[in-house]
C-alpha cells in the first residue's frame, strides 16, 4: 500500500501544524537511531510499530515534543512509515527525519515522500558554511518551513570548561559566557549531546572530577541549556546519563536506571521539559536578546554565572543561576530586577536528581541592598554543581 491510499487520522495533528512550528512555541527534539533503540527492547528484525508502540509514550511521557530519527526511516514500505508517523501524531508527538548531505535522493523526491507521509520535517548535516539544523513544516504540505539553526558554541565552550580544574576555570571564564549569550537574527538550536556515540562516550573522560562531580556538572548543563533562549535537542541516551557509565554500553542500557544517579537524570529532563513548556519567560523571544538579561557574568573566580529571562507583560521572570564549582557558596548576593519574593522552583542537586540537596528551600526575598547595578539584591545559598530557577512571586516581598 502506498502513502497515497492510507486512511489517516491524524487530522487534527497536520491541522494545528502551523502554530505548533511557528512564533515561540517551545520545541524539544528527542534524537535516535531507529535500530539501536529497537534492539534495546526487542529482537532483530525491526518491526516499526513495535517500535511506535514502545517508544511513543517513553518520548511523550519525558515530554519531548518531537523525536528526530535517522535515515533508516527513509525508503521503508510507506505503509509501515504511515503508521509509525500516525501513532506518533496522535499522542501529540511530531517526526523529523535526519537528512544527510549525501542524500541519494533529490530534494523534489524527498520532500515529496515527507509530504506524502505526513513527515513534520528534517534534520541536516552541517558543512563549511553552516552548523546545520533542522526545517519544520508550517502548514499540511511542504511549501513553508521554519528554520532552526544549530548553536554548538555553548556546548563546545561548555565542554572546554568543565574540562579543566575548577581552579584553573577563571581562565576561560569569559569566553564561556561569550558563547552562551544569544545571537539575534536567527532561531538558535541548542543540543546536549551531539548525535554521536563516540563524543558521548568520551564525555565522561572530558569532564574534570570524579563521578560525582561528573553527574553533577552533566545535570547542571542540561538545566543551563533548557534555560537558555533556544529550541532543545537531545540525543538518546543522554536522558539515562548514559555517557557517564563504564564501559560505555550500547545501544541503550536501561538497566542503568536501577542506580538512583542515572535515574534521577532521567527525572531532571522530564521534569525540565515540563518546566520549558510551562513556564512563558522560558520559552519567548528564542531569536534575540529581548527577554534575556544578564545579571552576574564577571564572577571567574567563583566560576558562578546568573541571568534572567523575561516574558511579555503579565508573566513573571524567572533567574538562572549556575555554579561550577563543587563547593557551596552561602550568602552570594547578586542585583534583580524586581523587588519581592523569588520562589526557587527548581534545583539540580535536589536529592530527588541524586544531589546533595543544598538549596533555598521555598525561595528568598529580595532586600534594598544595591548590587550588579539593580536597587534590589537577593543573598542565596548555591549549591555545588548545580543550577537553581529563580520565579518572581510576590511584589510584597512575602512568602506566598
Amino acid at each position: 500500500m502506498k502513502a497515497a491510499t492510507w486512511s489517516w487520522d491524524d487530522g487534527d495533528w497536520m491541522r494545528a501544524r502551523v502554530g505548533r512550528h511557528g512564533g515561540d512555541m517551545p520545541l524539544a527534539l528527542y534524537c535516535l537511531s531507529a535500530l539501536d533503540w529497537y534492539v534495546s527492547r526487542f529482537p532483530l528484525p525491526l518491526y516499526w510499530l513495535d517500535l511506535a508502540q514502545e517508544l511513543v509514550p517513553y518520548v511523550a511521557d519525558l515530554g519531548f515534543t518531537h523525536i528526530v530519527i535517522d535515515e533508516a526511516l527513509v525508503g521503508q514500505p510507506e505503509t509501515g512509515v504511515c503508521r509509525f508517523v500516525e501513532t506518533c501524531h496522535v499522542a501529540g508527538v511530531g517526526v523529523l527525519v535526519h537528512r544527510p548531505t549525501t542524500a541519494s535522493s533529490t530534494e523534489s523526491e524527498f520532500l515529496g515522500w515527507c509530504q506524502r507521509c505526513h513527515i513534520d520535517g528534517f534534520e541536516e548535516d552541517g558543512d563549511s558554511n553552516w552548523a546545520g539544523g533542522c526545517r519544520l513544516f508550517q502548514s499540511e504540505t511542504t511549501e513553508t518551513s521554519l528554520t532552526l539553526y544549530r548553536r554548538p558554541q555553548w556546548r563546545l565552550a561548555s565542554a572546554d570548561y568543565l574540562a579543566l580544574a575548577p581552579a584553573s576555570r577563571c581562565r576561560r571564564y569569559g569566553d564561556w559566557v561569550a558563547a552562551l549569550t544569544p545571537s539575534e537574527g536567527e532561531r538558535g538550536l541548542l543540543e546536549q549531546m551531539p548525535d554521536d556515540r563516540s563524543a558521548l562516550g568520551q564525555w565522561r573522560q572530558t569532564v574534570h572530577g570524579d563521578d560525582w562531580q561528573r553527574f553533577a556538572a552533566l545535570r547542571a548543563s542540561l538545566a543551563l541549556m533548557w534555560a537558555l533562549p533556544g529550541d532543545k535537542q537531545v540525543a538518546m541516551g543522554v536522558e539515562l546519563g548514559q555517557m557517564l557509565s563504564e564501559p560505555w554500553p550500547e545501544p541503550l542500557h536501561w538497566p542503568l536506571l536501577f542506580e538512583s544517579r542515572h535515574a534521577g537524570v532521567l527525572r531532571l529532563v522530564a521534569d525540565l521539559n515540563r518546566f520549558y513548556v510551562n513556564e512563558p519567560a522560558m520559552q519567548i523571544r528564542h531569536d534575540g536578546h529581548l527577554g534575556f538579561e544578564w545579571l552576574v557574568d564577571d564572577d571567574s573566580d567563583n566560576c558562578v554565572i546568573v541571568f534572567a529571562r523575561h516574558a511579555e507583560s503579565g508573566h513573571a521572570s524567572m533567574i538562572c543561576l549556575c555554579n561550577f564549582q563543587a563547593c557551596v557558596h552561602y550568602q552570594y548576593r547578586f542585583g534583580v530586577p524586581s523587588a519581592g519574593w523569588w520562589r526557587e522552583t527548581f534545583n539540580s542537586d535536589s536529592v530527588f536528581y541524586g544531589g546533595s540537596n543544598v538549596g533555598n528551600g521555598r525561595g528568598v526575598t529580595s532586600e534594598p541592598i544595591p548590587s550588579h547595578g539593580h536597587a534590589q539584591s537577593l543573598a542565596v545559598t548555591v549549591p555545588p554543581m548545580a543550577a537553581l530557577f529563580l520565579r518572581h512571586e510576590n511584589w510584597l516581598g512575602e512568602s506566598p
